[in-house]
């Protein structure tokens, strides 16, 4: 191992199997600099690390906030970039020329990737841009392929004399920017919606699909739904069907739209037992209209393979907020897709949705999630004076916090079944933006779970008390559960403990405590976990200041909360978290505009 290739491991910026990589490529690929096995190994570790390549000239600042203390130098990025170039290992790309089989890719943007995922943004980006510049003024019969209707959508369903029928004058009315969102999915094979909470995404998705059933010639269109995680989809289809609710549509057109969402994973048969998904460019998914829900937490490899199996001939229609944190996983694809619709690829296809409904001109809510969003430190301490709905408490004592805490987690342990106790889980949640340490959500919870305990009259020992909140921590889609499903333990009618989680109409199903999968206490998540939940109201530990704490992370957990948010950090902290950007090094972007000739 070269002298560099162990400071970084001795320091903990480099784990062993990525210094292997570097090891692998000296003996597969002799004359190999020095060099370039480091950018090797960097850019293994910077996978790891949720970027998707190793920018070269952001290779330092990344590397120095891996772990406490000084990094060990990096190269100049002059010299470094003529040793990759050099190197037998490296394809150097352009735009346009195929790629060699070899391991290392170097891109004009000084980008270094395993050439596994640079494969992932090219095939992505050759795709999405594909499907885009697809015009589509017709609707597939489900049931009869290619025998087409060239009606427009009616006026009930796109709003243009009426957005809703006259029995149910109460619907909410659509908004020039949901219109247009409906109007591109009616036009076109892609769609891309974004915006913040409340701002109609999944009623604007409802009446594309209502749109669509009525537009199909004949039969019922194939509708699927999805979203990265079971809560996720478990709240897109909750929100679809208080929708469907609100709207007195004929049978025939609400008929085809699903009422219930699943996981990206169980979408594509994902499965541990498998080296492939079940759907795939060979098996395509039978679905003519395909949305998947909370984009922003959809990693690089898993959108190419979704994207790959969707078929040429359906629509694609995406949804998310480019504001929240990014997949924990490699690339940040929601934002890339964003910046090529600012500036060609993908711009007819992008509907941004910035009214929000849920916030009004009022909001301290709002107000506070808009002033993170822009990074206006000075907005933030205003919205935070002397306001109910959002609230400051400054260096606060934990044992005061776990108090605080448990009283809100009270309506749990009082509930009459499961189905209330997870309802009234929604009520309060406890965020941190640390995993562990004092402030960190494995000690709060376990200091509150402790506490309701004791009220609940069980036993210290025992796991299974009736109102424990449990996250599933790995995906087992044999059990219908996957990581970040949240559940409540509660007795069933013989008394025996079982694991409750949501399901579709609202009846919680159960599962035998012994038979659930690997799984910790949920009183107290990362703002991580809780990407795709929401809560009444929400109190958010910031702990000390640290890289973790980002502009993209405190906005994801402010907008959590429904109605009321309690801050418990210092200004200081939080100015020091809003002016902190979350670093992705990515190329998608570049390649959508290289697919797009651009």
């Amino acid at each position: 191992m070269s002298a560099h290739l162990a400071a970084l491991q001795k320091s903990g910026r480099l784990r062993r199997v990525d210094a292997r990589l570097g090891e692998w490529l000296a003996r597969a690929f002799p004359g190999t600099s020095e060099d370039s096995l480091l950018a090797a190994a960097l850019a293994a570790r910077a996978i790891s690390d949720g970027h998707s390549a190793l920018t070269l000239d952001r290779a330092q600042a990344w590397l120095d906030g891996l772990a406490e203390g000084a990094a060990p130098a990096l190269p100049e990025v002059a010299d470094w970039r003529a040793a990759l170039q050099a190197a037998p290992a490296v394809h150097v790309h352009a735009a346009g020329a195929a790629t060699p089989n070899l391991p290392l890719v170097l891109d004009a943007q000084d980008r270094v990737y395993l050439r596994r995922y640079f494969e992932y943004e090219r095939q992505l980006a050759r795709m999405l841009v594909t499907r885009a510049a697809r015009k589509d003024t017709t609707t597939p019969s489900p049931r009869s392929r290619g025998q087409l209707s060239e009606e427009p959508a009616p006026d009930l369903i796109r709003g243009r004399r009426g957005d809703i029928p006259a029995s149910n004058p109460a619907g909410p009315p659509l908004d020039p920017e949901q219109q247009r969102a409906i109007d591109v999915a009616l036009s076109r094979r892609f769609t891309l919606v974004t915006g913040g909470p409340g701002t109609g995404k999944t009623h604007v998705v409802l009446r594309m699909l209502a749109a669509l059933a009525q537009r199909a010639q004949t039969g019922s269109l194939r509708i699927a739904l999805a979203a990265p995680t079971g809560k996720a989809a478990a709240r897109l289809g909750e929100s679809l069907r208080a929708q469907l609710d609100k709207l007195d549509l004929p049978e025939t057109i609400t008929a085809p739209i699903p009422h219930d969402a699943q996981t990206v994973h169980s979408l594509l048969g994902v499965s541990p037992w498998r080296t492939r998904p079940r759907f795939d460019r060979t098996s395509p998914l039978p679905f003519d209209v395909v949305v998947v829900d909370e984009v922003s937490m959809v990693d690089l490899p898993l959108m190419a393979k979704l994207v790959q199996a969707v078929p040429d001939d359906a629509k694609l229609i995406l949804l998310g907020d480019p504001d929240q944190l990014s997949a924990v996983e490699a690339g940040n694809v929601l934002g890339a897709l964003v910046e090529a619709a600012g500036d060609g690829p993908l711009r007819d296809c992008h509907v941004a949705l910035t009214r929000s409904h849920r916030f009004g001109a009022d909001s301290a809510l709002g107000a506070l999630a808009a002033a993170i969003t822009l990074g206006d430190a000075t907005a933030v301490a205003r919205a935070l004076d002397d306001n109910a709905a959002v609230t400051l408490v400054d260096d606060p004592r934990a044992a005061q916090l776990v108090d605080i805490a448990a009283d809100a987690y009270r309506p749990i342990l009082s509930a009459d079944g499961p189905a209330a106790a997870l309802h009234a889980a929604r009520g309060f949640r406890m965020l941190t933006a640390l995993r562990h340490g004092p402030s960190g959500c494995l000690a709060f919870d376990r200091a509150i779970a402790q506490r309701l305990q004791r009220n609940a009259g069980a036993r210290g020992d025992e796991h299974g008390w009736p109102g424990r909140l449990i996250l599933v921590t790995a995906n087992r889609p044999e059990l219908g559960l996957f990581n970040g499903d949240t559940g409540v333990i509660w007795p069933d009618a013989d008394g025996s403990p079982r694991a409750w989680f949501e399901a579709g109409g609202g009846t919680p199903r159960a599962l035998p405590v012994a038979a659930l999968p690997p799984h910790e206490g949920a009183f107290a998540l990362t703002v991580h976990k809780a990407q795709g939940s929401e809560f009444e109201r929400v109190a958010l530990v910031t702990g000390p200041d640290s890289a973790v704490l980002t502009r993209e992370l405190l906005y994801t957990g402010v907008t959590r909360a429904r109605t009321a948010v309690t801050l418990y950090s210092s200004l200081d902290t939080l100015r020091a978290g809003i002016e902190r950007r979350t670093l992705r090094m990515t190329g998608l972007a570049d390649r959508l505009r290289e697919a797009a000739g651009t």
